[in-house]
């Protein structure tokens, strides 16, 4: 794939690292075989694609990505994920020990499994070592498990074509789903609300290793405050900070390589240019669910607030 000139397009980088979620519980339970049917969904897109993994599943990425006589493949293999970045793998889970009480949610996985927060941090590691041999001007990170398999594009004929965009300012796209919050970032945490899109983020090669540090800079400065969470506050984080930077565009889930495709020059329709309101509406249900979570955490918080404090 290396040139000494970069070409115009994009080159995808994705990863699969287990991490025993087939153990989990609940709607994030998802087998090791559950993601790679995922994967073979997408794997079809004529993009470029570098995809870092442990050493034993190298040779059913490969597999697939031939099924579909996709040669433009490179495999990298990481023995170890811890090894990706030592020092913020600890300070996860150091963080990860105390937090998940201070949650409204200490059940969902970005709350109380660090290795699930620094699995999603290792994808701006990905991108920064994979941008030293791309042959494109511009990367994109795919998840490996992007569109669950068909929630989005029903048909995985519709990645049999290579994506290409050029967006309109800035050095990454982000692909924003709500308004963003008028609170500060420590409540939308304790909320685990999402704004931004991690499973599909666009950026200039030449910005890849930036970015790597901007996001690890953003990470330290949640866990410093001892707070926990995955890649897609910290994407609000960059933006926030680097608003010149970090191009924000409305989509809704998975629907990107729609939305922004210059191929298909598909206009952008109503629902895709809407973003949600920062402040749901719901139903009577919901908002019910919702204040029973509120006041078990409120009772929580009060007592721990009486023993820290005492009159």
């Amino acid at each position: 794939m290396k040139t000494t000139e970069l070409c115009d397009g994009i080159t995808l980088v994705t990863a699969f690292f287990p991490i025993g979620r087939g153990q989990w519980s609940g709607e994030s339970r998802r087998s090791d075989d559950k993601y790679f049917t995922y994967f073979a969904h997408w794997a079809r897109i004529r993009n470029d694609l570098i995809v870092y993994t442990t050493p034993e599943n190298e040779v059913r990425v490969r597999a697939i990505r031939a099924s579909y006589g996709r040669e433009n493949t490179i495999i990298h293999t990481v023995p170890r994920l811890s090894d990706i970045d030592v020092d913020l793998f600890k300070l996860m889970h150091q963080v990860g020990e105390r937090f998940p009480e201070f949650s409204l949610y200490p059940d969902k996985p970005e709350v109380n499994n660090p290795t699930y927060d620094f699995a999603m941090y290792a994808k701006f590691w990905c991108l920064a070592q994979a941008s030293s041999e791309v042959s494109t001007n511009k990367m994109a990170w795919i998840d490996f498990g992007f569109d669950h398999g068909g929630e989005y594009y029903k048909d995985s004929y519709w990645f049999d074509r290579e994506w290409n965009y050029h967006r309109p300012s800035g050095n990454v796209s982000l692909f924003q789903l709500r308004e963003f919050p008028t609170d500060p970032i420590f409540d939308c945490v304790r909320r685990t609300d999402t704004y931004i899109q991690g499973n599909c983020i666009e950026l200039d090669t030449i910005y890849a290793r930036q970015f790597h540090k901007d996001v690890r800079n953003q990470y330290e400065h949640l866990l410093r405050c001892g707070l926990l969470d995955d890649d897609q506050i910290v994407l609000l984080m960059c933006h926030l900070e680097k608003p010149n930077e970090y191009c924000c565009l409305p989509s809704t889930w998975f629907s990107m390589f729609k939305d922004y495709n210059d191929e298909d020059k598909i206009p952008e329709t109503e629902e895709s240019k809407t973003l949600l309101p920062e402040f749901m509406v719901t139903g009577a249900r919901t908002r019910w669910y919702w204040t029973k979570r509120c006041l078990r955490f409120v009772k929580k918080d009060f007592w721990h607030l009486v023993r820290r404090y005492p009159l």
